[in-house]
């Protein structure tokens, strides 16, 4: 992988010995996803892939020496032993997946219905938005479940989950079948409403469920979960089928590896047209984020990154024949050089110091005081800050394509309707309020209790930014103030057709001017 410095195919897991670590190879990616649904041997999966034996020892010995896979012997079995996947994994590059693309409008519409914007909302937004890029959440949600109820063996405590999901379904008009005959089977139907998000959201449930499915069920699930959208998004239907064999699970579910947490190789995550791309590259990573804050010329990138022309040029050559670099507007001298792709990911050092607090969200949700929409959000995002991945540039993004949604199913709505939706789109106990529409001006209150860091303000942003431009025909200038325990965060957009921001009424004047025949902003 190092050598590469970057692949569009790949998994990443959180080891218990080692720390991160990536999977490129196409025969390892292989033999897990054989692993995540079966126990095997290497004479099983040579016999399968149609590969020598020894070429399968050869992938699965390295994938031993990573930690990502365990052997165990078998007594009284013809296999010698059998391997079984240890680690966790986080997220990988196939979302091969079609109902996420129904999931944003459902929750963009009841948002829109109920005027508010609630946890569940959150997580399929964003998530959402991830699986778009190409960038696969799923197992990683999975964990997040498993992790919150560790250690619970109250089979009451079980029952009575349950029950209040069914008591919340009813509640909304929606029936739910729940089989655990030979597989678990999930049935959610609605007579009116859109549910394509409910099964982003009840992930973190089926990774609790599937951690104690031997004391639940009488059987081991598989790690594979098998999603589908029928009859315009009113039914949903989810099932996991048992895993073939008798799986290892000693440490998957029963040990915390932020203890020993380390990265090795550090690495970034962008979009390309839908290709969730992994560079681990230092001079790769360096140009896509220093471009990421603007336009840049290679001499301007070379005293930034302190890398060689030559460097930078061969570097720049590769992205540009990636998709992920372009050049800036009109040819010129000097040349300038643009971002073409989307930031998903990257990853800094280690914030074990929030180690703690994860305990803290997990005991919180057991005794009741913690809602599970909360508890999966708080506690995903106090996991990835203590394993040092940050998501932050993903938050604008998926503001944006919240704004796509809104206007796909309203594309006359007035632009100062437009803004106070924004308000709506903050979940509690945060608020947002706006403060004045010219230009605009949106305040943001996060609660002691917050769920978010930097979601909120980028998320506002992103939709207003996006829906704006596609409502007046360029971009508007919005200023977002953060107001967190005393202390006050300016966000700005930097508007394209102006240097310096002229009066109130010359904007709006503008703005009249440049739209497209739409409703001008009016207070």
């Amino acid at each position: 992988m190092a050598d590469v410095g970057y692949s569009s195919e790949y998994e990443v897991y959180l080891t218990y010995r080692n720390g991160m670590q990536i999977v490129t190879n196409e025969l390892s990616l292989q033999i897990l996803r054989e692993l995540r649904r079966r126990e095997v041997s290497p004479s099983e999966m040579a016999a399968a892939l149609g590969l020598p034996k020894s070429t399968i020892q050869g992938n699965i010995g390295k994938l031993l020496r990573t930690g990502i896979i365990a052997s165990e012997t078998r007594i009284g079995d013809a296999r010698s032993a059998v391997y079984h996947i240890e680690a966790r994994q986080l997220f990988g590059s196939d979302t091969g997946e079609d109902w996420q693309l129904y999931a944003r409008a459902a929750s963009v519409a009841r948002i829109i219905r109920d005027g508010r914007c609630t946890p569940r909302e959150d997580l399929s937004l964003y998530a959402v938005s991830l699986m778009e890029s190409g960038f696969n959440v799923v197992q990683g949600l999975l964990g997040v479940g498993a992790a919150l109820t560790r250690g619970i063996v109250d089979r009451g405590w079980w029952d009575r989950q349950m029950e209040g999901l069914r008591g919340q379904c009813a509640r909304r008009g929606i029936s739910m079948e729940v089989g655990t005959g030979g597989a678990l089977s999930i049935v959610l139907r609605s007579e009116s409403e859109d549910i394509s998000d409910a099964p982003i959201a009840m992930v973190p449930m089926l990774g609790a469920l599937r951690a104690h499915s031997k004391d639940l069920f009488g059987y081991v699930l598989s790690h594979d979960i098998l999603l589908s959208v029928e009859d315009r998004g009113r039914t949903v239907r989810i099932r996991i089928d048992p895993f073939d064999g008798q799986e290892f699970e000693s440490s998957p579910y029963g040990i915390d590896p932020f203890d020993s947490f380390r990265i090795d190789e550090p690495f970034s995550v962008y979009s390309i047209e839908g290709r969730a791309t992994l560079f681990t590259n230092p001079t790769m990573m360096g140009l896509l984020d220093a471009l990421s804050v603007g336009d840049r010329s290679i001499n301007e990138l070379e005293a930034s990154l302190r890398v060689p022309k030559a460097t930078l040029y061969a570097s720049l050559a590769k992205l540009i024949s990636l998709g992920a670099v372009g050049s800036a507007g009109a040819s010129g001298s000097p040349k300038r050089y643009a971002l073409a792709a989307d930031p998903v990911m990257y990853v800094r050092a280690p914030n074990l110091a929030s180690v703690a607090a994860l305990s803290d969200i997990a005991v919180r949700f057991r005794e009741g005081l913690l809602d599970y929409y909360s508890a999966a959000i708080s506690y995903a995002l106090g996991a990835i800050d203590c394993m040092g991945i940050r998501f932050d540039k993903m938050f604008m993004r998926a503001g944006m394509n919240a704004a796509l949604a809104v206007l796909g199913s309203d594309g006359k709505m007035e632009p100062k309707d437009f803004v106070d939706l924004s308000c709506t789109m903050v979940s509690g106990p945060d608020r947002a309020e706006v403060a004045t529409y010219l230009p605009i001006r949106v305040r943001l209150f996060h609660s002691e209790d917050t769920l978010w860091d930097a979601w909120p303000a980028d998320f506002v942003m992103g939709f207003l930014d996006e829906g704006l431009q596609q409502l007046l025909g360029f971009r508007y200038p919005i200023r977002i103030e953060s107001h967190r325990a005393g202390a006050v965060t300016v966000q700005a957009n930097m508007p394209r057709f102006r240097r310096r921001r002229p009066r109130a009424g010359a904007a709006l004047a503008r703005a009249a001017a440049r739209a497209r025949p739409r409703p001008r902003i009016s207070i």
